[in-house]
């Protein structure tokens, strides 16, 4: 299995390839690679592959995406630890197809148990319109997105088949690792970052720090679905020319079961600029709950759901820490793009009873 780009090879490529083209009979007689999403995906190892075969093929990709564990040793450890490579490749070979959200063609999803490697060659998709989340989120895309999400949400609510994919973990695993790691994370995200913190966030920080166990405890417990974990503008495509399925959405290695409220509060705190979430929230939080319920999902009402948004976006205190103080941000669009998810999560948690939601935890 390669383990970068440049160990892609014709040989290594053809006989990936060949269970996805066995009717073609194809040879590829050329490979090149070029790194692409520099500072913006900070997990993984991210490639444009150019593919040439030795006859002409309708159905032979000519471009893919490779997919690989990030160069960066302390992230790639530290994920490696936490599963989340090891999930997005289950994740392609078992649930992608069954759920009525659009994820890029999976040609080869493959995971050593071994060495820990694992490589994804994905359908190349970038042709298709992707907005900067730096820039921040469209209302009108806001709105598909919420929308598309309480579909997904919605198809999985407390299904059976949560427990057959167990590779996918329930959201307080490894609560008490998050816990007592939460105080040295949140120390090196001020060190990284330190024009970024306010008073106001640092103060709910300290009041989450004794309860980040029992917040992600608290959003592990049913009703549950499959939740991205990392729903967010910068692992989104618009096809504007497909009115079927116009959004597609991709990086599934943080797909976890746990309460819905989680991605929505992740979205919309960290993809809108603070001044389009303020004016927009309200509503677009209105329209996810009523399509959750449009969905099927019944005995969830609307005071548990606001509950469990609230509940969210104190988890996102813990997961910011944990981005921000472990990956790397080598470059200065990774470093915009962190100090804009930092600004956005603590303007919106400024508007969460933070006191009375840890006050009312088991």
């Amino acid at each position: 299995m390669p383990a970068a780009l440049e160990e892609i090879t014709p040989s290594w490529l053809t006989g990936a390839l060949a269970p996805q083209l066995a009717s073609e009979s194809v040879t590829v007689t050329n490979v090149e690679s070029d790194p692409i999403a520099l500072g913006v995906g900070f997990a993984g190892g991210l490639g444009r592959l150019s593919v040439e075969y030795d006859r002409d093929s309708e159905s032979a990709p000519k471009t893919l995406i490779a997919k690989l564990p990030s160069a960066h040793a302390p992230t790639r450890n530290l994920l490696t630890t936490l599963g989340v490579y090891e999930r997005e490749v289950r994740f392609y070979q078992s649930v992608a197809s069954e759920i009525p959200m659009r994820t890029p063609k999976c040609f080869v999803a493959s995971f050593d148990s071994e060495s820990k490697g694992f490589i994804l060659l994905l359908e190349d998709l970038g042709a298709m319109r992707s907005p900067d989340q730096t820039v921040g989120c469209a209302v009108d895309d806001a709105k598909l997105a919420v929308e598309t999400l309480a579909k997904l949400h919605g198809s999985i609510w407390n299904s059976p088949l949560l427990g057959e994919w167990n590779w996918a973990p329930n959201w307080d695993a490894g609560a008490e690792v998050f816990a007592s790691s939460f105080p040295g994370w949140w120390a090196r995200l001020q060190q990284n970052f330190p024009s970024a913190i306010s008073d106001e966030f640092r103060k709910t920080a300290e009041m989450v720090t004794p309860h980040v166990a029992s917040i992600k405890s608290r959003l592990s417990r049913r009703p549950v679905t499959l939740c991205h974990g990392d729903y967010r503008l910068a692992n989104m495509f618009f096809d504007d020319t497909d009115k079927a399925s116009p959004l597609v959405v991709f990086d599934w290695q943080a797909v976890r079961v746990g309460r819905a409220p989680y991605d929505l509060a992740y979205f919309l705190g960290g993809s809108m600029t603070v001044e389009d979430r303020r004016a927009h929230e309200r509503q677009l939080k209105a329209t996810y709950y009523a399509s959750l319920i449009q969905a099927g999902v019944t005995n969830y009402s609307e005071h548990e759901f606001e509950e469990d948004y609230g509940y969210a976006l104190l988890d996102l205190v813990s997961f910011t820490a944990l981005v921000g103080g472990n990956l790397s941000f080598d470059n200065e669009q990774a470093q915009n793009l962190m100090i804009g998810l930092i600004s956005r999560v603590a303007d919106t948690l400024s508007y969460v009873d933070a006191e009375r939601l840890i006050a009312n935890l088991p």
